[in-house]
């Protein structure tokens, strides 16, 4: 008789050094969109699978809800849009 093989466990990541984390407000965009900024100022869409494998870290800045949010937001949306082509 022979004992079934254990599931390694999964790896655990965290978030990069420096990393800024971004995240608007519900009524802006889907409401579930986080950015990163990193210290080169490279900036992205952080995916759900690289937030949850990082750990679901804090958010470190939200976006406002008001007029000056939605554009921060924008600018934010059209500059990952324009990486991911």
């Amino acid at each position: 008789m022979t004992t079934p093989p254990t599931t390694p466990p999964a790896p655990t990541f965290t978030k990069p050094a420096g990393l800024i984390l971004v995240k608007g407000q519900p009524q802006q965009g889907d409401g579930k969109a986080v950015f990163g900024i990193w210290p080169t100022g490279f900036t992205r869409r952080i995916t759900a699978a690289e937030y949850t494998l990082w750990g679901s870290p804090a958010i470190d800045y939200w976006i406002p809800g008001d007029a000056d949010g939605d554009a921060q937001y924008n600018q934010l949306h059209a500059y990952d849009d324009a990486l991911r082509g």
